[in-house]
């Protein structure tokens, strides 16, 4: 897959339009007017994939237009019809916390899921009621597919928002959505079962609860539904994430990176060009880049790959070796975070 970022990581921004922004790091760094990507940066992107092989087939498989809020950008409907030329398969994710059906930002969503585009959300309870959930009702109707991204910062948590998404799709269409119901109600069972028993349970003894329960069905008709419970962890000021997810505290969250390994599932690429094989390129702050798409080469490109690997294959090397002598959060000047092994 490929991770677009056609906009900044927004931190303040009137909700309906981006007016002004202050931004996070990675991103703050750069002009205000590399803060939005522009449909000429996104031809010349897609041009460049074009060449480079290992971009191209996973571009083939997926492309995520992402960002702070990827709706925000005026250009996005103009730039998702140049993505689309490269894949079949573009989607964009959103907050869906828009005011009402005649913000901008939602007439943009409407032209692009008119255009085949997938809209996929994160659920926030705190403007479910007042604003995603009566858009939502819209977006499931002007597409053939969703997914749910559920952010929790406990079980409870959790729960209450498979809940939510319970009470959601019993209003509509049984009928149709009577799979996703199926699907959400298997989940709250399991969840709440794992709750009374073990409400502070380690994240083994979660998954040993929850089974081989599935994230997605099929729905008559054709439609898709999936739904990703992502445990949620503590970011410094200084954009560091911590080790240890808030649902579950006691174990070390580790990510198996497969650039280290030589197979490249995932590509980040920044508004500004830059690449590095993480969906997390703002909380991790993995050093090794993989090149710039806006400005190398294809033939550079294919060269800074081949560095950036061996680089973040050395950094990994130390990382466990700190691991194993009880120094997990200790950063090596490779730049690879110390949860990346």
């Amino acid at each position: 897959m490929l991770s677009i970022f056609v906009e900044a990581s927004c931190n303040r921004y009137v909700r309906d339009e981006c007016r002004f922004c202050h931004v996070y790091e990675p991103l703050s760094a750069h002009a205000k007017e590399d803060w939005h990507m522009t449909p000429d940066d996104a031809r010349l992107m897609v041009d460049k994939i074009r060449l480079v092989a290992p971009l191209k087939d996973l571009a083939r498989q997926e492309i995520n237009l992402t960002g702070g809020e990827a709706s925000q950008n005026p250009h996005i409907v103009e730039i998702y019809k140049v993505f689309r030329t490269l894949s079949t398969n573009v989607r964009l994710h959103t907050n869906l916390d828009i005011n009402s059906e005649k913000s901008k930002r939602w007439e943009r969503l409407v032209e692009i899921t008119k255009l085949r585009g997938r809209i996929d959300i994160t659920l926030y309870p705190t403007v479910w009621k007042s604003r995603q959930k009566p858009l939502l009702e819209k977006v499931i109707q002007l597409q053939n597919g969703l997914i749910v991204n559920l952010i929790y910062e406990s079980l409870t948590d959790l729960l209450k928002q498979i809940n939510i998404l319970t009470d959601f799709f019993n209003e509509q269409d049984k009928n149709k959505f009577s799979p996703v119901l199926g699907l959400l109600g298997e989940f709250h069972d399991r969840l709440k079962n794992v709750i009374e028993k073990n409400p502070r349970c380690r994240e083994d003894e979660f998954l040993e609860g929850m089974g081989d329960l599935g994230n997605y069905v099929s729905c008559p008709g054709g439609f898709i539904f999936a739904v990703n419970a992502i445990p949620s962890f503590y970011v410094s000021p200084e954009g560091i994430r911590d080790m240890t997810s808030l649902p579950f505290p006691k174990d070390i969250y580790m990510l198996e990176c497969t650039a280290v390994r030589g197979v490249i599932e995932i590509m980040t690429i920044l508004q500004t060009g830059e690449m590095t094989p993480c969906c997390d390129v703002g909380n991790l702050k993995c050093l090794p880049k993989f090149g710039n798409l806006l400005v190398d080469s294809p033939e550079v490109l294919l060269q800074k790959f081949g560095e950036s690997q061996k680089l973040m294959e050395t950094g990994a090397l130390k990382n466990k070796k700190n691991i194993e002598n009880s120094q997990p959060g200790k950063w090596v000047e490779e730049g690879i975070p110390p949860y990346c092994v």
